[in-house]
């Protein structure tokens, strides 16, 4: 059984941004979504950056466009992963400065879990795109 036949591994990115974005929407803290999260805070001044709380959904458009590139051409397989890279970067730059302050609120939460899911599967895809062969 040849499993490349019936799964193009490069929708993993695809699969993994589209996680990603989905995750901004659902419930995080409080069953309120990073969204519902980001207005609330900035209506009201808080101590820290209210804007980090766009992070997923940034992070999981640029590793949506790396992708699309890579889908597109498999030439510009360089510009993707350093793309994807970027992507990662913003999501982990979240993951550093919010989840730390939250992280007892999270447990239960279905919307942190797609972002873990999403970014390993960009982590996978990146990991996929070095290992293609130039022709």
């Amino acid at each position: 059984m040849n499993i490349k036949r019936y799964l193009d591994f490069r929708l993993l990115g695809l699969t993994g941004s589209i996680l990603l974005i989905l995750s901004q929407f659902l419930s995080w803290f409080s069953d309120q979504s990073l969204l519902q999260t980001f207005i609330d805070t900035t209506s009201v001044a808080f101590k820290y950056s209210n804007f980090l709380y766009l992070f997923p959904l940034i992070s999981g458009l640029i590793c949506l466009i790396g992708t699309i590139i890579i889908l597109y051409n498999i030439e510009y397989r360089i510009n993707s992963v350093i793309i994807n890279f970027i992507g990662l970067g913003f999501f982990l730059v979240f993951l550093i400065q919010i989840i730390p302050l939250e992280f007892l609120y999270l447990y239960t939460k279905i919307g942190f879990y797609f972002s873990i899911i999403g970014s390993i599967l960009i982590f996978f895809d990146i990991l996929n795109i070095l290992i293609i062969k130039e022709k």
